[in-house]
Protein backbone atom coordinates (compact mmCIF):
# COMPACT_ATOMS: atom_id res chain seq x y z
CA UNK A 1 0.00 0.00 0.00
CA UNK A 2 2.87 2.36 0.80
CA UNK A 3 4.37 1.78 -2.63
CA UNK A 4 1.12 2.62 -4.43
CA UNK A 5 0.75 5.78 -2.39
CA UNK A 6 4.19 6.98 -3.44
CA UNK A 7 3.45 6.45 -7.17
CA UNK A 8 0.24 8.43 -6.86
CA UNK A 9 2.02 11.26 -5.09
CA UNK A 10 4.67 11.39 -7.92
CA UNK A 11 2.07 11.66 -10.68
CA UNK A 12 0.32 14.47 -8.86
CA UNK A 13 3.52 16.43 -8.56
CA UNK A 14 4.21 16.14 -12.30
CA UNK A 15 0.69 17.23 -13.16
CA UNK A 16 0.79 20.18 -10.84
CA UNK A 17 4.15 21.28 -12.26
CA UNK A 18 2.87 21.22 -15.79
CA UNK A 19 -0.15 23.31 -14.90
CA UNK A 20 2.03 25.78 -13.14
CA UNK A 21 4.25 26.22 -16.24
CA UNK A 22 1.19 26.78 -18.38
CA UNK A 23 -0.03 29.51 -15.96
CA UNK A 24 3.37 31.11 -15.84
CA UNK A 25 3.24 34.69 -17.15
CA UNK A 26 6.88 35.43 -16.48
CA UNK A 27 9.10 37.08 -19.17
CA UNK A 28 11.21 33.94 -19.70
CA UNK A 29 8.24 31.86 -20.88
CA UNK A 30 7.04 34.59 -23.22
CA UNK A 31 10.48 34.91 -24.75
CA UNK A 32 10.69 31.18 -25.44
CA UNK A 33 7.24 31.23 -27.09
CA UNK A 34 8.15 34.20 -29.28
CA UNK A 35 11.31 32.49 -30.48
CA UNK A 36 9.55 29.16 -31.21
CA UNK A 37 6.58 30.47 -33.18
CA UNK A 38 8.44 31.40 -36.47
CA UNK A 39 10.22 28.09 -36.43
CA UNK A 40 6.93 26.27 -35.90
CA UNK A 41 5.38 28.25 -38.77
CA UNK A 42 8.26 27.43 -41.11
CA UNK A 43 8.06 23.77 -40.20
CA UNK A 44 4.31 23.80 -40.75
CA UNK A 45 4.58 25.48 -44.17
CA UNK A 46 7.41 23.14 -45.15
CA UNK A 47 5.27 20.16 -44.25
CA UNK A 48 2.51 21.53 -46.48
CA UNK A 49 4.94 22.04 -49.38
CA UNK A 50 6.41 18.59 -48.91
CA UNK A 51 2.95 17.07 -48.95
CA UNK A 52 1.98 19.03 -52.06
CA UNK A 53 5.22 18.07 -53.81
CA UNK A 54 4.73 14.39 -53.01
CA UNK A 55 1.16 14.50 -54.26
CA UNK A 56 2.19 16.39 -57.42
CA UNK A 57 5.03 13.97 -58.10
CA UNK A 58 2.63 11.04 -57.90
CA UNK A 59 0.16 12.86 -60.12
CA UNK A 60 2.90 13.53 -62.71
CA UNK A 61 3.95 9.89 -62.59
CA UNK A 62 0.38 8.66 -63.01
CA UNK A 63 -0.24 11.06 -65.89
CA UNK A 64 3.00 10.04 -67.62
CA UNK A 65 2.19 6.35 -67.17
CA UNK A 66 -1.23 6.92 -68.69
CA UNK A 67 0.23 8.81 -71.67
CA UNK A 68 2.95 6.21 -72.26
CA UNK A 69 0.37 3.42 -72.16
CA UNK A 70 -1.76 5.24 -74.76
CA UNK A 71 1.23 5.61 -77.08
CA UNK A 72 2.12 1.93 -76.62
CA UNK A 73 -1.43 0.90 -77.49
CA UNK A 74 -1.48 3.05 -80.61
CA UNK A 75 -0.25 1.76 -83.97
CA UNK A 76 2.14 4.69 -84.38
CA UNK A 77 5.76 3.96 -85.22
CA UNK A 78 6.96 7.40 -86.38
CA UNK A 79 9.03 9.07 -83.61
CA UNK A 80 7.56 12.56 -84.10
CA UNK A 81 3.97 11.29 -84.16
CA UNK A 82 4.49 9.18 -81.04
CA UNK A 83 5.97 12.12 -79.13
CA UNK A 84 3.18 14.46 -80.27
CA UNK A 85 0.50 12.02 -79.10
CA UNK A 86 2.25 11.38 -75.77
CA UNK A 87 2.71 15.06 -74.92
CA UNK A 88 -0.87 15.86 -75.89
CA UNK A 89 -2.27 13.17 -73.60
CA UNK A 90 0.13 14.16 -70.79
CA UNK A 91 -0.98 17.80 -70.95
CA UNK A 92 -4.60 16.75 -70.91
CA UNK A 93 -4.05 14.59 -67.84
CA UNK A 94 -2.17 17.35 -65.96
CA UNK A 95 -4.75 19.98 -66.84
CA UNK A 96 -7.40 17.75 -65.33
CA UNK A 97 -5.39 17.43 -62.14
CA UNK A 98 -4.33 21.11 -62.08
CA UNK A 99 -1.55 22.84 -60.21
CA UNK A 100 1.40 21.77 -62.40
CA UNK A 101 3.16 23.33 -65.37
CA UNK A 102 5.08 21.19 -67.85
CA UNK A 103 8.68 22.14 -68.37
CA UNK A 104 9.32 22.77 -72.06
CA UNK A 105 12.08 20.16 -72.04
CA UNK A 106 12.52 17.29 -71.53
CA UNK A 107 9.30 15.59 -72.60
CA UNK A 108 10.12 12.42 -74.48
CA UNK A 109 8.12 9.49 -75.83
CA UNK A 110 10.45 7.25 -77.80
CA UNK A 111 10.39 3.62 -78.93
CA UNK A 112 13.21 1.32 -77.94
CA UNK A 113 12.66 -2.14 -79.39
CA UNK A 114 9.10 -2.94 -78.26
CA UNK A 115 9.16 -0.51 -75.34
CA UNK A 116 7.84 3.05 -75.15
CA UNK A 117 10.22 5.06 -72.95
CA UNK A 118 8.77 8.32 -71.59
CA UNK A 119 10.28 11.17 -69.54
CA UNK A 120 8.69 14.42 -68.39
CA UNK A 121 9.33 17.32 -66.03
CA UNK A 122 6.89 19.75 -64.40
CA UNK A 123 6.98 22.58 -61.83
CA UNK A 124 4.73 23.52 -58.93
CA UNK A 125 4.62 26.81 -56.96
CA UNK A 126 5.29 26.05 -53.25
CA UNK A 127 3.83 28.07 -50.36
CA UNK A 128 7.06 28.64 -48.44
CA UNK A 129 9.62 29.22 -51.17
CA UNK A 130 7.22 31.33 -53.21
CA UNK A 131 8.17 34.12 -50.80
CA UNK A 132 11.53 34.07 -52.54
CA UNK A 133 10.22 33.47 -56.11
CA UNK A 134 11.40 29.85 -56.25
CA UNK A 135 9.62 26.79 -57.74
CA UNK A 136 9.89 23.05 -57.23
CA UNK A 137 10.79 20.95 -60.30
CA UNK A 138 9.52 17.38 -60.44
CA UNK A 139 10.53 14.60 -62.84
CA UNK A 140 9.01 11.26 -63.82
CA UNK A 141 10.08 8.30 -65.95
CA UNK A 142 7.90 5.55 -67.43
CA UNK A 143 8.43 2.48 -69.59
CA UNK A 144 5.62 0.49 -71.22
CA UNK A 145 6.26 -2.70 -73.18
CA UNK A 146 4.24 -2.91 -76.37
CA UNK A 147 2.46 -6.22 -76.70
CA UNK A 148 3.43 -7.26 -80.23
CA UNK A 149 1.46 -10.02 -81.90
CA UNK A 150 3.05 -12.19 -84.55
CA UNK A 151 1.40 -12.19 -87.95
CA UNK A 152 1.37 -14.84 -90.68
CA UNK A 153 -0.13 -13.60 -93.96
CA UNK A 154 -0.94 -15.67 -97.06
CA UNK A 155 -1.80 -13.69 -100.19
CA UNK A 156 -3.87 -15.97 -102.47
CA UNK A 157 -3.97 -14.23 -105.84
CA UNK A 158 -5.85 -15.05 -109.04
CA UNK A 159 -3.48 -15.70 -111.95
CA UNK A 160 -6.09 -16.78 -114.50
CA UNK A 161 -6.09 -15.54 -118.09
CA UNK A 162 -8.68 -12.83 -117.47
CA UNK A 163 -6.30 -11.03 -115.10
CA UNK A 164 -4.57 -9.74 -118.25
CA UNK A 165 -7.69 -7.74 -119.09
CA UNK A 166 -8.12 -4.03 -118.51
CA UNK A 167 -10.50 -2.85 -115.80
CA UNK A 168 -11.02 0.88 -115.82
CA UNK A 169 -7.71 2.70 -115.88
CA UNK A 170 -5.33 -0.25 -116.21
CA UNK A 171 -4.77 -3.98 -116.47
CA UNK A 172 -5.73 -6.03 -113.45
CA UNK A 173 -2.49 -7.99 -113.17
CA UNK A 174 -0.26 -4.91 -113.38
CA UNK A 175 -2.28 -3.13 -110.70
CA UNK A 176 -2.29 -6.25 -108.51
CA UNK A 177 1.49 -6.61 -108.60
CA UNK A 178 1.98 -2.99 -107.60
CA UNK A 179 -0.65 -3.00 -104.83
CA UNK A 180 0.48 -6.31 -103.32
CA UNK A 181 4.10 -5.15 -103.36
CA UNK A 182 3.08 -2.02 -101.44
CA UNK A 183 1.48 -4.20 -98.78
CA UNK A 184 4.74 -6.11 -98.45
CA UNK A 185 6.62 -2.82 -98.02
CA UNK A 186 4.26 -1.61 -95.29
CA UNK A 187 4.39 -4.82 -93.30
CA UNK A 188 8.15 -5.17 -93.81
CA UNK A 189 8.75 -1.65 -92.47
CA UNK A 190 6.78 -2.55 -89.34
CA UNK A 191 8.66 -5.85 -88.98
CA UNK A 192 12.03 -4.12 -89.23
CA UNK A 193 11.12 -1.92 -86.25
CA UNK A 194 10.16 -4.91 -84.08
CA UNK A 195 12.59 -6.64 -81.74
CA UNK A 196 11.31 -10.10 -82.75
CA UNK A 197 12.70 -10.98 -86.20
CA UNK A 198 9.78 -13.35 -86.79
CA UNK A 199 7.00 -10.89 -86.00
CA UNK A 200 5.70 -10.77 -89.60
CA UNK A 201 5.78 -13.58 -92.19
CA UNK A 202 4.28 -13.41 -95.68
CA UNK A 203 3.46 -16.13 -98.23
CA UNK A 204 2.24 -15.77 -101.82
CA UNK A 205 -0.05 -18.31 -103.53
CA UNK A 206 -0.69 -17.63 -107.24
CA UNK A 207 -3.53 -19.85 -108.48
CA UNK A 208 -5.57 -20.65 -111.56
CA UNK A 209 -6.89 -24.17 -112.19
CA UNK A 210 -3.98 -25.56 -110.16
CA UNK A 211 -1.13 -24.24 -108.01
CA UNK A 212 2.62 -24.60 -108.28
CA UNK A 213 4.98 -25.59 -105.47
CA UNK A 214 8.75 -25.84 -105.61
CA UNK A 215 9.85 -28.82 -107.78
CA UNK A 216 12.29 -29.70 -104.98
CA UNK A 217 9.25 -31.05 -103.10
CA UNK A 218 9.37 -34.08 -105.41
CA UNK A 219 11.29 -35.98 -102.74
CA UNK A 220 9.08 -34.82 -99.87
CA UNK A 221 7.05 -37.28 -97.86
CA UNK A 222 3.72 -35.67 -98.72
CA UNK A 223 3.69 -36.35 -102.48
CA UNK A 224 3.54 -39.60 -104.45
CA UNK A 225 4.08 -40.21 -108.17
CA UNK A 226 1.59 -43.09 -108.13
CA UNK A 227 -2.03 -42.01 -107.72
CA UNK A 228 -3.59 -43.63 -104.62
CA UNK A 229 -6.72 -45.72 -105.22
CA UNK A 230 -8.66 -43.35 -102.95
CA UNK A 231 -8.47 -40.73 -105.70
CA UNK A 232 -10.72 -42.82 -107.95
CA UNK A 233 -10.16 -43.46 -111.65
CA UNK A 234 -6.56 -42.96 -112.78
CA UNK A 235 -5.49 -41.21 -115.98
CA UNK A 236 -3.50 -44.25 -117.02
CA UNK A 237 -4.68 -47.75 -117.87
CA UNK A 238 -1.58 -49.46 -116.47
CA UNK A 239 -1.71 -49.95 -112.70
CA UNK A 240 0.74 -48.07 -110.48
CA UNK A 241 1.93 -45.74 -113.22
CA UNK A 242 4.48 -43.34 -111.72
CA UNK A 243 4.11 -39.84 -113.14
CA UNK A 244 7.59 -38.81 -112.11
CA UNK A 245 8.96 -41.84 -114.00
CA UNK A 246 7.04 -40.88 -117.16
CA UNK A 247 8.48 -37.36 -117.03
CA UNK A 248 11.98 -38.82 -116.66
CA UNK A 249 11.40 -41.08 -119.69
CA UNK A 250 10.60 -37.97 -121.71
CA UNK A 251 13.67 -36.12 -120.48
CA UNK A 252 11.47 -33.59 -118.69
CA UNK A 253 11.07 -32.54 -115.08
CA UNK A 254 8.05 -31.92 -112.89
CA UNK A 255 7.20 -28.21 -113.03
CA UNK A 256 5.76 -28.29 -109.51
CA UNK A 257 1.99 -28.20 -110.01
CA UNK A 258 -0.24 -30.58 -108.05
CA UNK A 259 -3.70 -32.04 -108.21
CA UNK A 260 -6.31 -31.42 -105.55
CA UNK A 261 -6.73 -34.15 -102.96
CA UNK A 262 -9.98 -36.15 -103.02
CA UNK A 263 -12.85 -35.11 -100.75
CA UNK A 264 -12.97 -34.37 -97.89
CA UNK A 265 -9.26 -33.61 -97.77
CA UNK A 266 -9.62 -31.05 -100.56
CA UNK A 267 -11.18 -28.70 -97.99
CA UNK A 268 -9.25 -29.74 -94.85
CA UNK A 269 -5.70 -29.19 -93.62
CA UNK A 270 -5.36 -32.76 -92.37
CA UNK A 271 -1.67 -33.60 -92.47
CA UNK A 272 -0.35 -35.70 -95.35
CA UNK A 273 0.70 -39.21 -94.35
CA UNK A 274 1.54 -42.33 -96.41
CA UNK A 275 -0.49 -44.31 -93.88
CA UNK A 276 -3.61 -42.49 -95.15
CA UNK A 277 -3.11 -42.51 -98.96
CA UNK A 278 -6.00 -40.12 -99.64
CA UNK A 279 -4.13 -37.39 -97.74
CA UNK A 280 -1.15 -37.58 -100.10
CA UNK A 281 -0.71 -35.25 -103.05
CA UNK A 282 -0.23 -36.31 -106.68
CA UNK A 283 1.91 -34.40 -109.20
CA UNK A 284 0.05 -32.61 -111.97
CA UNK A 285 0.50 -34.48 -115.29
CA UNK A 286 -1.50 -33.43 -118.35
CA UNK A 287 -1.63 -36.67 -120.41
CA UNK A 288 -1.09 -36.88 -124.12
CA UNK A 289 -4.52 -36.73 -125.72
CA UNK A 290 -5.26 -38.88 -128.82
CA UNK A 291 -3.91 -37.95 -132.22
CA UNK A 292 -6.24 -35.78 -134.24
CA UNK A 293 -8.53 -37.63 -136.69
CA UNK A 294 -8.07 -40.96 -134.93
CA UNK A 295 -11.25 -41.14 -132.85
CA UNK A 296 -14.59 -41.01 -134.69
CA UNK A 297 -17.84 -39.90 -133.10
CA UNK A 298 -19.79 -42.39 -135.23
CA UNK A 299 -20.98 -39.87 -137.79
CA UNK A 300 -17.78 -39.43 -139.72
CA UNK A 301 -16.64 -36.52 -137.52
CA UNK A 302 -13.30 -36.71 -135.79
CA UNK A 303 -12.67 -35.02 -132.50
CA UNK A 304 -9.77 -32.63 -132.01
CA UNK A 305 -7.80 -32.91 -128.78
CA UNK A 306 -5.97 -29.81 -127.57
CA UNK A 307 -3.05 -31.45 -125.77
CA UNK A 308 -1.81 -33.95 -128.35
CA UNK A 309 1.98 -34.14 -128.03
CA UNK A 310 2.93 -37.83 -128.49
CA UNK A 311 3.43 -38.96 -132.11
CA UNK A 312 2.51 -42.61 -131.71
CA UNK A 313 -0.60 -43.38 -129.66
CA UNK A 314 0.15 -47.11 -130.02
CA UNK A 315 -2.97 -49.22 -130.43
CA UNK A 316 -6.56 -48.66 -129.49
CA UNK A 317 -9.68 -47.37 -131.15
CA UNK A 318 -11.17 -45.56 -128.17
CA UNK A 319 -10.04 -42.25 -126.79
CA UNK A 320 -9.40 -43.75 -123.33
CA UNK A 321 -7.16 -46.52 -124.70
CA UNK A 322 -5.06 -44.09 -126.71
CA UNK A 323 -4.88 -41.42 -124.00
CA UNK A 324 -4.27 -43.72 -121.03
CA UNK A 325 -1.52 -45.94 -122.45
CA UNK A 326 1.55 -45.08 -120.36
CA UNK A 327 3.85 -47.10 -122.64
CA UNK A 328 3.79 -44.44 -125.35
CA UNK A 329 5.90 -41.96 -123.39
CA UNK A 330 9.57 -41.80 -124.34
CA UNK A 331 12.42 -39.45 -125.19
CA UNK A 332 11.86 -39.54 -128.96
CA UNK A 333 8.14 -40.17 -129.26
CA UNK A 334 6.65 -36.74 -129.11
CA UNK A 335 5.59 -33.81 -131.27
CA UNK A 336 3.72 -30.56 -131.01
CA UNK A 337 5.49 -28.92 -128.09
CA UNK A 338 8.80 -27.33 -127.30
CA UNK A 339 11.15 -29.21 -125.04
CA UNK A 340 12.68 -25.90 -123.90
CA UNK A 341 9.53 -24.89 -122.03
CA UNK A 342 9.47 -28.24 -120.19
CA UNK A 343 6.00 -28.92 -121.52
CA UNK A 344 4.43 -25.94 -119.72
CA UNK A 345 3.39 -24.13 -122.89
CA UNK A 346 0.54 -24.81 -125.28
CA UNK A 347 1.18 -28.57 -125.20
CA UNK A 348 2.90 -31.02 -122.88
CA UNK A 349 2.60 -32.83 -119.54
CA UNK A 350 3.11 -29.57 -117.63
CA UNK A 351 0.56 -27.65 -119.71
CA UNK A 352 -1.32 -25.22 -117.46
CA UNK A 353 1.57 -25.09 -115.00
CA UNK A 354 3.17 -21.89 -116.21
CA UNK A 355 2.07 -19.67 -113.30
CA UNK A 356 4.56 -18.37 -110.76
CA UNK A 357 5.49 -20.76 -107.98
CA UNK A 358 4.24 -20.21 -104.47
CA UNK A 359 6.41 -18.20 -102.08
CA UNK A 360 6.63 -19.87 -98.67
CA UNK A 361 6.08 -18.04 -95.42
CA UNK A 362 9.09 -15.78 -95.12
CA UNK A 363 9.98 -13.33 -92.38
CA UNK A 364 10.11 -9.84 -93.86
CA UNK A 365 12.22 -8.16 -91.18
CA UNK A 366 14.89 -7.39 -93.77
CA UNK A 367 14.78 -5.53 -97.06
CA UNK A 368 16.28 -8.58 -98.78
CA UNK A 369 13.46 -10.86 -97.64
CA UNK A 370 10.83 -8.30 -98.60
CA UNK A 371 12.41 -8.14 -102.05
CA UNK A 372 12.26 -11.94 -102.35
CA UNK A 373 8.51 -11.88 -101.72
CA UNK A 374 7.99 -9.04 -104.18
CA UNK A 375 10.02 -10.87 -106.81
CA UNK A 376 7.52 -13.73 -106.65
CA UNK A 377 4.70 -11.24 -107.10
CA UNK A 378 6.42 -9.79 -110.15
CA UNK A 379 6.80 -13.29 -111.63
CA UNK A 380 3.02 -13.75 -111.82
CA UNK A 381 1.57 -14.26 -115.31
CA UNK A 382 -2.12 -14.66 -116.30
CA UNK A 383 -3.07 -18.11 -117.64
CA UNK A 384 -5.75 -20.78 -117.20
CA UNK A 385 -9.20 -21.17 -115.66
CA UNK A 386 -10.39 -20.39 -112.14
CA UNK A 387 -10.58 -22.71 -109.14
CA UNK A 388 -10.83 -20.44 -106.09
CA UNK A 389 -11.34 -23.38 -103.76
CA UNK A 390 -7.97 -24.86 -104.66
CA UNK A 391 -6.19 -21.52 -104.30
CA UNK A 392 -7.78 -20.87 -100.92
CA UNK A 393 -6.90 -24.39 -99.76
CA UNK A 394 -3.24 -23.85 -100.57
CA UNK A 395 -3.33 -20.50 -98.80
CA UNK A 396 -4.48 -22.51 -95.80
CA UNK A 397 -1.69 -25.05 -96.31
CA UNK A 398 0.77 -22.17 -96.15
CA UNK A 399 -0.60 -21.05 -92.77
CA UNK A 400 -1.21 -24.52 -91.35
CA UNK A 401 1.23 -26.21 -88.96
CA UNK A 402 0.43 -29.62 -90.48
CA UNK A 403 2.10 -31.25 -93.53
CA UNK A 404 2.56 -30.88 -96.45
CA UNK A 405 4.92 -28.27 -95.04
CA UNK A 406 7.12 -28.64 -91.99
CA UNK A 407 9.98 -26.55 -90.59
CA UNK A 408 12.41 -28.93 -92.34
CA UNK A 409 10.71 -28.79 -95.77
CA UNK A 410 11.66 -26.34 -98.53
CA UNK A 411 8.65 -24.35 -97.38
CA UNK A 412 8.30 -23.02 -93.85
CA UNK A 413 5.23 -24.36 -92.05
CA UNK A 414 2.85 -22.11 -90.16
CA UNK A 415 3.10 -21.92 -86.39
CA UNK A 416 0.75 -23.91 -84.16
CA UNK A 417 -2.76 -22.51 -83.97
CA UNK A 418 -2.35 -22.30 -80.18
CA UNK A 419 0.75 -20.08 -80.39
CA UNK A 420 0.38 -17.14 -78.01
CA UNK A 421 -0.06 -13.71 -79.58
CA UNK A 422 -0.29 -15.01 -83.15
CA UNK A 423 -2.75 -13.98 -85.86
CA UNK A 424 -3.08 -15.87 -89.14
CA UNK A 425 -4.45 -13.92 -92.10
CA UNK A 426 -5.44 -14.85 -95.65
CA UNK A 427 -6.01 -12.26 -98.39
CA UNK A 428 -7.97 -13.84 -101.26
CA UNK A 429 -8.30 -11.97 -104.57
CA UNK A 430 -10.09 -13.09 -107.73
CA UNK A 431 -11.62 -11.50 -110.80
CA UNK A 432 -14.14 -14.10 -111.90
CA UNK A 433 -16.44 -17.04 -111.33
CA UNK A 434 -15.17 -20.55 -110.72
CA UNK A 435 -14.74 -22.20 -114.12
CA UNK A 436 -14.43 -25.68 -115.61
CA UNK A 437 -15.43 -25.44 -119.25
CA UNK A 438 -17.17 -28.06 -121.38
CA UNK A 439 -15.70 -29.26 -124.71
CA UNK A 440 -17.09 -31.08 -127.72
CA UNK A 441 -15.14 -34.29 -127.22
CA UNK A 442 -15.39 -37.40 -125.02
CA UNK A 443 -13.44 -35.66 -122.22
CA UNK A 444 -15.97 -32.77 -122.16
CA UNK A 445 -13.39 -30.91 -120.08
CA UNK A 446 -9.73 -29.97 -120.05
CA UNK A 447 -7.23 -31.39 -117.57
CA UNK A 448 -7.05 -29.28 -114.40
CA UNK A 449 -6.17 -29.69 -110.74
CA UNK A 450 -9.22 -31.94 -110.36
CA UNK A 451 -8.25 -34.06 -113.37
CA UNK A 452 -10.87 -34.64 -116.07
CA UNK A 453 -14.53 -34.58 -115.17
CA UNK A 454 -14.93 -38.26 -116.05
CA UNK A 455 -12.69 -39.06 -113.06
CA UNK A 456 -15.50 -37.83 -110.79
CA UNK A 457 -13.23 -35.96 -108.43
CA UNK A 458 -15.39 -32.84 -108.07
CA UNK A 459 -18.35 -33.04 -105.65
CA UNK A 460 -21.38 -30.78 -105.74
CA UNK A 461 -23.07 -29.25 -102.68
CA UNK A 462 -24.90 -32.53 -101.97
CA UNK A 463 -21.56 -34.41 -102.18
CA UNK A 464 -22.53 -36.08 -105.45
CA UNK A 465 -19.59 -36.53 -107.87
CA UNK A 466 -19.95 -34.73 -111.18
CA UNK A 467 -18.95 -36.45 -114.42
CA UNK A 468 -18.39 -35.49 -118.05
CA UNK A 469 -22.13 -35.03 -118.63
CA UNK A 470 -22.29 -32.11 -116.20
CA UNK A 471 -22.78 -28.57 -117.49
CA UNK A 472 -20.39 -25.66 -116.94
CA UNK A 473 -22.91 -24.15 -114.49
CA UNK A 474 -23.01 -27.41 -112.53
CA UNK A 475 -19.25 -27.32 -112.26
CA UNK A 476 -19.16 -23.68 -111.21
CA UNK A 477 -21.65 -24.32 -108.40
CA UNK A 478 -19.75 -27.42 -107.31
CA UNK A 479 -16.47 -25.50 -107.00
CA UNK A 480 -18.40 -22.74 -105.21
CA UNK A 481 -19.54 -25.26 -102.61
CA UNK A 482 -15.95 -26.47 -102.05
CA UNK A 483 -14.80 -22.85 -101.78
CA UNK A 484 -17.43 -22.17 -99.11
CA UNK A 485 -16.32 -25.21 -97.11
CA UNK A 486 -12.65 -24.18 -97.23
CA UNK A 487 -13.54 -20.70 -95.97
CA UNK A 488 -15.77 -22.07 -93.21
CA UNK A 489 -13.12 -24.52 -92.06
CA UNK A 490 -10.40 -21.88 -92.06
CA UNK A 491 -12.46 -19.46 -90.00
CA UNK A 492 -13.18 -22.26 -87.52
CA UNK A 493 -9.40 -22.43 -86.97
CA UNK A 494 -9.31 -18.71 -86.18
CA UNK A 495 -7.85 -17.60 -89.51
CA UNK A 496 -8.88 -14.06 -90.49
CA UNK A 497 -9.96 -13.86 -94.14
CA UNK A 498 -10.00 -10.76 -96.35
CA UNK A 499 -11.52 -11.13 -99.82
CA UNK A 500 -11.26 -8.87 -102.85
CA UNK A 501 -13.47 -9.09 -105.93
CA UNK A 502 -11.99 -7.38 -108.99
CA UNK A 503 -14.77 -6.61 -111.45
CA UNK A 504 -16.65 -9.74 -110.37
CA UNK A 505 -20.21 -10.82 -111.09
CA UNK A 506 -22.98 -10.65 -108.48
CA UNK A 507 -22.65 -14.42 -108.15
CA UNK A 508 -18.95 -14.33 -107.32
CA UNK A 509 -19.40 -11.27 -105.11
CA UNK A 510 -21.86 -13.19 -102.96
CA UNK A 511 -19.43 -16.07 -102.45
CA UNK A 512 -16.50 -13.80 -101.64
CA UNK A 513 -18.55 -11.78 -99.16
CA UNK A 514 -19.57 -14.97 -97.38
CA UNK A 515 -15.97 -16.16 -97.30
CA UNK A 516 -14.69 -12.98 -95.62
CA UNK A 517 -14.45 -13.02 -91.82
CA UNK A 518 -16.80 -10.02 -91.58
CA UNK A 519 -18.61 -7.70 -94.03
CA UNK A 520 -15.95 -5.00 -93.67
CA UNK A 521 -13.29 -7.46 -94.82
CA UNK A 522 -14.75 -7.82 -98.32
CA UNK A 523 -13.62 -5.22 -100.88
CA UNK A 524 -15.37 -4.72 -104.22
CA UNK A 525 -13.06 -3.28 -106.88
CA UNK A 526 -14.54 -1.76 -110.05
CA UNK A 527 -11.37 -0.10 -111.32
CA UNK A 528 -7.83 -1.49 -111.21
CA UNK A 529 -6.62 1.78 -109.70
CA UNK A 530 -8.61 1.00 -106.53
CA UNK A 531 -6.38 -1.96 -105.69
CA UNK A 532 -3.67 0.30 -104.28
CA UNK A 533 -5.95 1.82 -101.62
CA UNK A 534 -7.55 -1.57 -100.86
CA UNK A 535 -4.21 -3.24 -100.12
CA UNK A 536 -3.10 -0.20 -98.13
CA UNK A 537 -6.25 -0.43 -96.00
CA UNK A 538 -5.74 -4.13 -95.39
CA UNK A 539 -2.08 -3.54 -94.49
CA UNK A 540 -3.16 -0.97 -91.90
CA UNK A 541 -5.69 -3.36 -90.39
CA UNK A 542 -3.08 -6.13 -90.23
CA UNK A 543 -0.73 -3.73 -88.43
CA UNK A 544 -3.51 -3.05 -85.93
CA UNK A 545 -3.67 -6.80 -85.29
CA UNK A 546 0.07 -6.81 -84.74
CA UNK A 547 -0.07 -4.23 -81.97
CA UNK A 548 -2.25 -5.27 -79.04
CA UNK A 549 -5.24 -3.02 -78.37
Amino acid sequence: MACASKEKTGRNRLWNGARAFARDRSGAAAAIFAIAMPLVAVLALGAVDYSRASSARQSLQDSLDSAALAVARSTLTDATQMNTLGVSILRSQLNANGGMTLVSSPQNFVASNNTIVADASATIQPVLTSLFGATITLAAHSEVVRSINKIEVAMVLDNTGSMADTLGSGTKMTALKSAASSLVDILSAAAQRASDPNSVKIAVVPFSMTVRVAPSNKSSGWITGVQPAAYGADLFTQANTDRFALLAKMGLTWAGCVESRPAPYDVQDTGSSPSVPATMFVPYFAPDEPDNNKISNGWGYYYSFTNNYITNDLTGTTWQARQGNANKYGTSNWSGFSRTDNGTGSKGPNKGCSMAAMQPLLTVNTAANATAVKNQLNNMQPNGNTNIAMGAMWGWHMLSPTPPFTPASPYSAGALYTTDKLSKVMILLTDGDNTNDTYNNPENSIYTGVGYMWQKRLLDASLTPLDETSSSDDRMLAIDSREALVCTNMKAKGIIIYTIGVGVSDHSRSGLSACASSPDKYFDVTDSAQLSSVFSTIAGQINNLRISK
